[in-house]
């Protein structure tokens, strides 16, 4: 092995050597990583780049400093070793992952950069000296009881009821739940009361909400005066009862339990009816007004963290202007640098539209990612090694020299990257190449390249031909978020993509033309006109498909119920007395109690993520032995969670309902995932093609609106292809498909139609709609892919 240099005595070796990795799917492979350089782990889905970058590096990295740690003074084992036989020449490593579980809402991207801390205390020296203010940085914060807001206590947001939620259908009539908080059977007490109401307004049941007058709006919503009734009506269990009933209108009504909306069942109650708003008190401010009072080169530290990266700049430039006479104008000059250096950081990574007050479970993952890797370039550290996840993911091709720069300069200070990335242009800048494959799940796991041979990552770009669709849903007068005034087209029955740089508004306009498919009327917009024939928008966007930890792949797709009842009817399950609720993990009864049906146990570490075990009580099998002793087609229950569904599709070759999701599930590329998989281990790409695995079981020729967000990401070449064939099968039966892409390889191949937003984001942007053919969007001077593709 070669020596690089000696520092203090000791050689230092340039490569971190991994021998016999077999975590997972790998296949006892050999790999070397360069120090001090950038690395690319690339390959299809499942083929175990996570399970050699996250399973084994970084998993060896964690478990060798907790066992090291001074506070281990008994050397006990805190994690299970890898499957590795060794790693020689390893560093202490970080993950800066998109997986981010941190959903509070008072988190936002100021307070994860602690730029938020330096410019309240900048706050908080100025008032002293110019507002005799005897105050500290704390008295700046929304998060201090004593400075909050006390009405939404420093949320800078509050509940309040919605219209459109209590009449999401304006096509609907009275009498079929037009307005939903009467909705129930014709016998209910609910029904009851709105025949009762309408009889006494004399108000049609059969006229559709679109059709009522003000004054029928104003007395079925917002009537103040009670009015009573005595009602005769059938309970949910078929009993005949009267009462007397007294109620105000609906919105009133609501707006009373709005007043106990901290009592649990309350809010359980009325939650379907309310939407987020502004502060009434504090106008999203999220201070009390005294706070708000203080000024500093005119902006209160509210409209401070109101600001986008690029004006926080301009207005910091003011603040320095003013500073030459106060006593603590070092200290001063010192934050406002720190501020600065950590601004432009983030602006560096094309996150300039964004702004300090944006809380963080709004940013997408891409987005979350960046300001993680921003924090990073202001830390003096180095021998690190930073593990990336797909850092390109969510940035245009000529935002990507950005990433490409910050992950250089980590190189520069003496550290190491290892990312996983599908990313042509960005693979093209490693220092080293490693391709997994050949495949995803059982078959995959081997080492197919291992090289700095950058020939093979080049772009294949070829237009699509198609014909011109013969209608359009037309949009007029786009007017949200950051687009002002816009119109555009997307024609029936096509694949069309939004293109645009980073912040553009790709995802607004998508959200608009979704939003008024689905509720058949504008919505943010002056006018929609050609949507009769969507019956039906689905959303097939990245977000997990899992609400909590113990989410699984089964439990979204719809088929565990069929499957556990097919358990249920073996004559074995009979003979014991076993129900399919005994095949169940969310159910106590046949599951394993100590992991409670997940085959893990979790490991709650103070200074470091949650890991999770194999469950020593059930040895990861989940179920209680009895259950398992039951077999379907030689299989049993953990069998059919555990094997990858390629294996255990043929099973159920009999069940139409479980045989055609699973064949869906194969054809998008996934059959390497097992059926038991928790959600928060899925990435979001094959979250994405798990949601559109399930919609392809929902066709309606030709009546629905896909909706898909980066589609590709994630994906190495072989995964688009496969994506390609459902796309265009898709196309073949008429659906309307609109998809959120900055692969522009995939853009010419599946492209019947290309808006594109332009280069400018934020406040800049918004302005520029490009449309029309791909080929001849992509060559427009204003288009965001100008001087890129010619």
């Amino acid at each position: 092995m070669k020596e690089e240099m000696i520092v203090n005595g000791v050689a230092k070796t340039e490569n971190i050597i991994i021998y016999h990795a077999s975590e997972n799917n790998l296949k006892n492979i050999n790999v070397e990583i360069p120090l001090t350089a950038f690395s690319c782990i690339t390959g299809p889905s499942g083929c175990g780049k996570s399970s050699l970058v996250y399973d084994t590096i970084y998993a060896e990295s964690q478990r060798n400093f907790l066992e090291n740690m001074s506070g281990n003074m008994y050397g006990q084992k805190l994690m299970d070793k890898p499957k590795v036989g060794e790693i020689k020449n390893l560093r202490p490593a970080l993950n800066v992952s998109q997986h981010y579980y941190n959903v509070n809402p008072r988190s936002t991207i100021g307070t994860v950069t602690d730029i938020a801390y330096y410019l309240r205390t900048v706050y908080a020296l100025i008032a002293r000296e110019v507002n005799n203010i005897s105050v500290d940085a704390n008295y700046f914060s929304f998060n201090n009881p004593a400075s909050c807001c006390e009405h939404c206590k420093g949320l800078g947001e509050e509940y309040v009821i919605s219209e459109e939620l209590i009449m999401p259908d304006q096509n609907k009539t009275l009498e079929n739940g037009g307005i939903i908080y009467y909705k129930g059977p014709k016998t209910s007490q609910n029904y009851k009361y709105l025949e009762a109401i309408c009889e006494y307004y004399k108000i049609d049941l059969s006229k559709k909400i679109a059709d009522l007058s003000s004054r029928e709006k104003e007395v079925l919503l917002y009537r103040e005066e009670p009015v009573k009734f005595l009602i005769k009506f059938k309970t949910p269990k078929g009993r005949t009862k009267q009462r007397a009933i007294s109620q105000k209108g609906v919105v009133a009504e609501l707006e009373n339990l709005l007043k106990d909306i901290d009592t649990p069942s309350t809010f359980a109650r009325i939650s379907k009816y309310l939407t987020k708003a502004k502060c009434t008190y504090c106008g999203g401010d999220k201070l009390r007004e005294e706070v708000l009072n203080v000024h500093v080169a005119g902006k209160n530290i509210a409209e401070v963290e109101r600001m986008s990266f690029d004006n926080l700049l301009i207005w910091l430039g003011e603040v320095e202007k003013n500073i030459d006479k106060l006593c603590s104008k070092e200290q001063l000059e010192q934050l406002i640098f720190d501020i600065k250096r950590r601004v432009k950081n983030l602006i560096d990574l094309k996150l300039e539209y964004l702004t300090l007050g944006r809380s963080i479970p709004s940013l997408s993952g891409g987005e979350i990612q960046r300001v993680r890797l921003a924090n990073q370039l202001s830390c003096s550290l180095s021998g690190i090694v930073y593990i990336l996840d797909e850092p390109c993911k969510g940035l245009h091709y000529r935002d990507i020299n950005s990433i490409i720069k910050v992950t250089k300069s980590l190189i520069e200070k003496g550290n190491t990257v290892i990312a996983i990335e599908h990313n042509k242009q960005y693979i093209t800048e490693a220092d080293k190449i490693i391709e997994l494959g050949p495949v995803g799940g059982p078959k995959g796991g081997y080492l197919i390249k291992d090289s700095t041979t950058k020939k093979d990552y080049v772009y294949d770009i070829a237009f699509k031909e198609s014909k011109d669709a013969e209608k359009s849903i037309c949009v007029y007068g786009i007017d949200y978020h950051n687009l002002k005034n816009v119109d555009v087209k997307i024609p029936y029955g096509k694949i069309s993509c939004i293109s645009g740089v980073s912040g553009s508004g790709k995802s607004t306009l998508a959200k608009v033309i979704a939003n008024s498919c689905e509720k058949k009327r504008p919505i943010n917009c002056r006018k929609i006109s050609n949507i009769a024939k969507i019956r039906k928008v689905l959303y097939v966007n990245q977000q997990p498909i899992g609400k909590n930890p113990r989410s699984t792949v089964i439990s979204y797709l719809g088929i565990y119920d069929n499957i556990r009842q097919l358990f249920a009817n073996t004559e074995d399950a009979k003979k014991t007395g076993l129900s399919s609720s005994d095949f169940s993990m969310n159910i106590s009864g046949g599951r394993c109690e100590s992991c409670q049906g997940t085959g893990k146990k979790k490991i709650e570490l103070t200074y470091l993520p949650d890991s999770y075990i194999k469950c020593p009580e059930c040895h990861g099998r989940r179920f209680h032995d009895d259950v398992l002793e039951i077999k379907y087609k030689g299989n049993n229950i953990n069998d059919v969670l555990d094997k990858p569904i390629g294996e255990v599709k043929d099973l159920f070759n009999d069940v139409e309902s479980i045989r055609s999701v699973l064949q869906c599930m194969e054809d998008i590329g996934l059959d390497y995932i097992s059926l038991g998989q928790m959600s928060m281990n899925l990435s979001g790409g094959e979250a994405q093609r798990i949601k559109l695995a399930k919609c392809l079981g929902a066709k309606t020729k030709g009546k629905n609106l896909y909706i898909l967000d980066e589609p590709t990401a994630g994906l190495n070449s072989k995964d688009i292809e496969l994506l390609e064939k459902i796309l265009l099968k898709l196309n073949q039966e008429n659906e309307t498909v609109l998809i959120i892409e900055h692969n522009i390889e995939f853009i010419s191949h599946i492209a019947d139609y290309l808006v594109d937003l332009g280069r400018n984001a934020g406040n800049k942007g918004g302005e520029t709609i490009i449309q029309g053919k791909p080929i001849e969007v992509v060559r427009n001077v204003e288009s965001s892919w100008n001087n890129i593709i010619n």
